[in-house]
């Protein structure tokens, strides 16, 4: 059936519910929305896997695509660095099982079972240095050795807290390793944390880079406008998902045929001359994003944490009415992140999950 039509259905199942849970007509969009968003809750279903995606900031790939052949190996090494980082992580936090009568008991695991797979660049052909990575929905019990299937409620509770993870690690190997700085990056929408960037890359190259999230994100605002217009609300969280869906869908180019990486790296020099100008200015943002300014660090001390600790509770309270402790084992990430250490106190994420089923 066409969202169109699914979408009308829901808007007047959901009318009805309302009137006959409340005794009263919804007073505007936003209650309507909210009780198809309550009655939309997905039912836990099995699968047979999850699919994880680890993709680093633009700038991240930009930096590789058009560097020498041992930094690229670097960043590589990076990725894959944090990566690992990411599936440590979650093995040893938010893998477990459940044994007995209706799962009533939780119990501890002895690790993934995964394959990684590195992809160099997206549809539209331009640099995405990134990893999918396929876990297998069985896990061995660590005492008794039984295989069962992963407990997936935890498993998606930490998928932020595994992004930061993966965010946050990349950032402390390109920094330790390269000595590249990164610095927050404010983007087009305020709803949205900022996202940080290496300095010194330029942003126009990393955006001539993205052609292919911009179209998704250019067709995802339509879809919605549309929807709204339609159906006099805006769209619940399920249909946000299917209305991303089809951008993605509407948008998505035919796969290219198989290009070396030597081809690949051919082509994007030529790009990035394009729109640095020329190999001398493509050099000078090379070497600047290599050798950033040396800026002052931070000292970690009892009255830092304090006020980093003050920092993420008056966060947590600005955006939600409860937390559990995947809400907040981003934050320090992120605020560790943003904050410049000496190498020896440097700090140890961007996902997206799905599942096969």
């Amino acid at each position: 059936m066409p969202l169109d039509d699914r979408a009308r259905i829901r808007t007047q199942v959901a009318a009805q519910m309302f009137r006959e849970e409340h005794g009263r007509e919804p007073a505007d969009a936003r209650e309507l929305a909210a009780t198809i968003a309550k009655h939309s809750r997905p039912r836990t279903n099995a699968v047979a896997g999850y699919d994880l995606t680890f993709s680093p900031v633009k700038s991240v790939s930009t930096l590789w695509a058009i560097a020498d052949r041992p930094t690229a190996a670097a960043i590589e090494r990076a990725h894959q660095a944090a990566v690992r980082d990411a599936l440590t992580f979650l093995e040893s936090t938010a893998l477990f099982t459940r044994e007995g009568t209706d799962g009533v008991r939780q119990v501890e695991t002895r690790g993934l079972v995964a394959a990684a797979f590195t992809h160099r660049d997206s549809r539209a052909g331009d640099p995405d240095l990134h990893s999918h990575v396929a876990v297998a929905n069985k896990v061995q019990t660590r005492e008794g050795g039984r295989w069962l299937a992963i407990d997936g409620r935890l498993m998606f509770a930490a998928t932020v807290a595994a992004s930061e993870t993966y965010n946050t690690a990349l950032e402390r190997h390109l920094t330790d390793t390269l000595g590249v700085r990164f610095e927050v990056r404010e983007g087009d929408d305020p709803r949205k944390r900022p996202v940080r960037e290496i300095v010194g890359v330029d942003p126009a190259l990393a955006a001539r880079w993205s052609d292919r999230r911009a179209s998704i994100e250019e067709r995802r605002a339509e879809l919605a406008s549309s929807f709204q217009a339609t159906h006099g609300r805006p769209p619940s969280p399920v249909e946000s998902v299917q209305l991303a869906q089809q951008a993605t869908l509407e948008t998505r180019q035919g796969k290219h045929g198989p290009r070396s990486l030597a081809e690949q790296r051919a082509t994007w020099a030529d790009q990035a001359l394009q729109v640095l100008g020329s190999e001398s200015d493509a050099q000078a943002m090379l070497h600047q994003a290599l050798h950033p300014p040396v800026t002052p660090t931070h000292r970690v001390d009892a009255a830092w944490v304090r006020e980093t600790a003050a920092t993420i509770q008056e966060t947590l309270q600005e955006h939600r009415s409860y937390w559990q402790r995947w809400h907040v084992r981003p934050k320090p990430n992120a605020v560790s992140a943003a904050s410049t250490f000496p190498p020896a106190t440097s700090t140890a994420s961007s996902a997206s999950w799905s599942t096969r089923s």
